[in-house]
């Protein structure tokens, strides 16, 4: 179908930002990258743009602790089926799992050599492993209750360890024995750290307080109170410059020597802390924002001692690093912010100009707003001020650097933002219950449109905001009512702005979709015809025409003149959540609950394009950039993508690759003409002509099957895993047939000979096709064989037929003797004498020496077996069997 110039055709994924932590363990390595535990999984994440590098799979249970090597080389996994495991970070292999406690492990660490590995558990034992070894070197009991942290003093074989049942135990690895007890904390122990020369310790628990103790002497040396339950502390490395660590003008030795430590815990801010005084020397700010997700679950410093890495309680991971300014104090600054799961997405929306957006802003199902900008999908901001889950956004481009943006959620209530900076302009209170659906007018900010599930229809008055000097200004102000209607019986989910701002459109869960005239809000058309309830509306750019999603799994384009339907568009599966114009109106692009995104082509009603990247509904669609080129979708499957469109790029790389394919087709032509087989077969499994390729695999192995051998031998030497997998198929498809089996079996015999076992056995669905290939090899050789035996009859006839004498019809019941006969002429001459041991020779070979009476009244019966050489090469030659009997 030929397509106008201006039509999308393709839409791929730019940038994506999926699931990588669902919270629990969560560990930084040296190297900067990040193991986080995802459900069942374990996710290698760049800890710079948060791309996820690796997935590695688990055992359907969830991962209760993870532990990196000093190197960064691999990363020790447990998970609640008791199971440990050993990966390998650039491969994404597992090197060796195990099993070594009774109940789940909640913690383990690394040594300094990389060499040992102790794991902490539920069964109240700690243990010790060689890694490279793979066995258990030591085994201590001990705790009364689950083991929570584990640690490794960097330079002596020793081993600290705590758990709920508030002991801290100093274990001696030379000796295999506990050498100490600290006793101070009244619950649980949910932090270790050592300071940097290892021979201070850190213990902070739930009993909000923190002790530092003397490995020496194994005595209390410091006693913290923190004023809160902690969940995770760490020692400052000196003269590092963090915040309250310097003190200008105090030169006494004491103040050098004190030590400093950072804090985590339930209140959700930064602690750092002087050891000897006790004091907290610095606090985070709210204005941080770190204290938005609840409390704290883990610290760490970041690789270089420049920063702090701080994981919050709903899955965000925050970075800050040192900031050390002319004229001010050190302070934390909250430089990256990675969002580990984002829960179900209700809405998104682009923020910044039409034609270049900048950021994303999206709602999930918390009430916070997120904004992300496009380039890596960092969280750059959180916009707090909503007390319930935000359903639906808004935004409207006011100047370069500023945007609207309107959102509404099950708190009754609509804001106002200035975007990209976060700050809270004005709020509405006029709604009774969830507000569900925003539209901004299309000429300016004049007007916000907002309806939900009070099912009311309201108009608010937004052109004071327009003005860049009352932007921020002053507390949140209230937005005013212009014009209310109860418009549906049911909910309303969605509403849309025509582009003269003189028409809204609401869809309801009552299955209609009304138009109404602004700003009065007097009713002008009712859509009826869905079965369900409508999700989304929008009107065409260009037509009087507007556009319905249903949950009846179809999307209807009706007229504005009279309300009638003039089309529908068929092809979902589930329902229909989102749909929006493209391409002046030429285009429709949709959304829905099969995880689907769908384009379709508004003239014909056919559907052009299905992407799939999602794998949970589609609740949110955000379309953007220059001729539309961009789109945001999110859904239930907690994943953001943002999808560019590729139509040019990959008409152009059709048609390289289709003048690339004639060009090879031409030398494929050549190569056979010229009957260059090495370069044919080649070309044919390039250009993926498994019909080409088998016939010159044929042509060869018809002239003995050397050649065919050396030709595949270079051809799948410098086989890729995805080469393997296509060239296996072949043979699949090959030794279905009786006639192509012989070329499958060169083929394959080509694979096995230059590919290890080990390459073979990583392809994906290698097993199904090994299945197949033996069942049919098993055929074909079972079918040689028996031809094979067949033969074997032939050999012993021949070697039992010396003598071939021809008999003529016995004149009497006297039988004539073996070996002689009478001539039918009656010269009674014996000619015994002309029988011979008869050699594979033609007719008129045989027959020309015998007496002429022989000849005339004998009959002769000729067959001749002849066996082509197989490529078992188990039947060479031809046998020539001549039955004689009396005429």
């Amino acid at each position: 179908m030929n397509e106008p110039p201006t039509s999308k055709l393709t839409y791929k994924p730019r940038v994506k930002l999926e699931v990588f932590y669902t919270g629990g363990s969560v560990v930084l390595s040296r190297q900067g990258q990040l193991a986080c535990a995802c459900g069942d999984e374990v996710k290698v994440v760049d800890a710079a743009n948060g791309a996820v590098l690796h997935t590695l799979p688990g055992d359907t249970e969830p991962v209760t602790a993870l532990a990196f090597s000093p190197s960064g080389t691999h990363i020790f996994s447990a998970s609640r089926s008791l199971l440990q495991k050993s990966w390998n970070v650039s491969t994404g292999e597992c090197v060796r799992s195990w099993k070594g406690h009774r109940a789940p492990i909640a913690a383990l660490a690394v040594d300094s050599t990389g060499h040992l590995l102790a794991s902490g558990s539920a069964d109240r034992s700690v243990r010790v492993w060689d890694v490279d070894g793979g066995y258990c070197t030591h085994a201590f009991a001990g705790h009364s209750g689950v083991v929570l942290s584990v640690l490794f003093h960097p330079k002596q074989l020793m081993l600290i360890s705590a758990g709920d049942d508030a002991d801290v135990r100093v274990w001696d690895l030379v000796d295999k024995s506990c050498v100490a007890v600290l006793k101070g904390h009244f619950s649980a122990v949910t932090a270790l750290s050592l300071s940097p020369d290892g021979w201070s310790l850190l213990s902070g628990g739930r009993d909000k307080v923190a002790f530092t103790w003397d490995l020496r002497t194994h005595t209390k040396v410091a006693t913290v109170p923190v004023y809160e339950a902690l969940e995770a502390a760490t020692f400052l490395p000196a003269h590092a410059g963090f915040p309250g660590t310097t003190r200008e003008g105090v030169t006494d030795s004491k103040a050098k020597q004190c030590q400093f430590f950072a804090t985590a815990g339930e209140k959700g801010v930064l602690k750092i802390w002087r050891s000897d005084t006790g004091r907290c020397v610095y606090e985070q700010s709210a204005e941080a924002g770190s204290n938005l997700g609840g409390q704290l679950t883990h610290v760490a410093l970041l690789p270089g001692n420049q920063g702090l890495m701080a994981v919050t309680a709903d899955c965000r991971l925050l970075f800050y690093q040192l900031q050390v300014q002319e004229d001010s104090k050190p302070a934390l600054q909250l430089t990256t912010q990675l969002i580990g799961n984002n829960d179900e997405i209700t809405d998104l929306h682009f923020i910044g100009s039409h034609d270049s957006p900048s950021h994303v802003a999206v709602s999930t199902n918390s009430e916070h707003i997120r904004l992300f900008d496009l380039e890596r999908l960092n969280c750059t901001a959180t916009l707090a001020g909503h007390t319930d889950i935000v359903l639906s956004l808004d935004a409207l481009p006011l100047a370069p650097g500023r945007t609207l943006l309107a959102s509404g959620a099950k708190d009754n209530t609509v804001r106002l933002w200035e975007a990209p900076l976060g700050r809270c302009l004005a709020a509405a209170a006029g709604h009774v219950a969830a507000v569900s659906a925003l539209a901004f007018s299309r000429r300016g900010a004049a007007f916000l449109v907002s309806g939900g599930a009070d099912k009311l229809l309201k108009v608010w008055d937004v052109s004071p905001f327009a003005v860049a000097s009352t932007l921020g200004s002053g507390a949140p102000a209230e937005l005013k009512a212009t014009a209310a209607v109860a418009a549906h019986d049911k909910d309303i989910n969605a509403v849309a702005i025509s582009p003269n701002d003189a028409l809204v459109c609401s869809g309801s869960q009552d299955r209609t979709a009304k138009v109404w005239k602004l700003p009065s809000l007097v009713l002008a058309l009712t859509l009826r015809g869905h079965k369900r309830g409508i999700w989304a509306v929008q009107f065409s750019p260009v037509d009087q025409c507007v556009v319905t999603a249903s949950g009846d799994k179809t999307i209807k384009l009706w007229a504005l003149t009279d309300g009638s339907c003039l089309k529908t568009f068929e092809g979902h599966t589930a329902s229909v959540l989102r749909c929006a114009f493209l391409s002046a109106g030429t285009q429709v692009l949709s959304t829905g609950g099969d995880g689907l995104v769908k384009l379709w082509n508004v003239r014909s009603s056919e559907c052009i394009g299905t992407f799939d990247e999602h794998e949970d509904k589609i609740w949110a669609l955000a379309v953007g950039g220059t001729q539309q080129s961009l789109l945001a979708s999110g859904g239930g499957d907690a994943t953001i993508n943002i999808w560019e469109d590729c139509t040019e790029q990959d008409q152009a790389t059709a048609a390289a690759q289709e003048k690339e394919a004639v060009l090879k087709q031409q030398e494929l032509s050549n190569a056979l003409q010229a009957e260059d087989y090495g370069a044919a077969a080649r070309l044919a499994f390039q250009l993926k002509q498994p019909g080409r390729l088998l016939a010159v695999v044929t042509s060869t192995t018809d002239q003995g099957g050397v050649e065919a051998e050396r030709i595949l031998a270079n051809l799948v030497a410098a086989f890729t895993p995805e080469e393997l997998k296509l060239s296996l198929e072949y043979v699949r498809e090959w030794n279905t047939n009786a006639r192509h089996c012989h070329a499958a079996q060169v083929l394959l015999r080509a694979l096995l000979l230059k590919h290890p076992p080990q390459t073979l056995l990583g392809i994906p669905g290698f097993g199904d096709l090994l299945a197949a290939l033996s069942l049919y090899s098993q055929r074909h050789f079972s079918r040689i064989d028996r031809l094979m035996r067949s033969s074997f009859l032939l050999d012993y006839t021949l070697a039992a037929m010396n003598v071939l004498t021809p008999e003529r019809e016995p004149a009497s019941s006297a039988q004539p003797d073996a070996g002689s006969f009478d001539c039918a002429v009656g010269t009674g001459a014996d000619c015994s004498a002309q029988a011979r041991s008869v050699a594979p020779r033609s007719w008129a070979q045989e027959t020309k020496d015998w007496p002429d009476g022989c000849n005339a009244s004998a009959g002769w019966h000729l067959a001749s077996f002849s066996k082509t050489q197989t490529q078992a090469e188990t039947i060479d030659g031809s046998m020539l069997a001549i039955l004689c009997c009396n005429v």
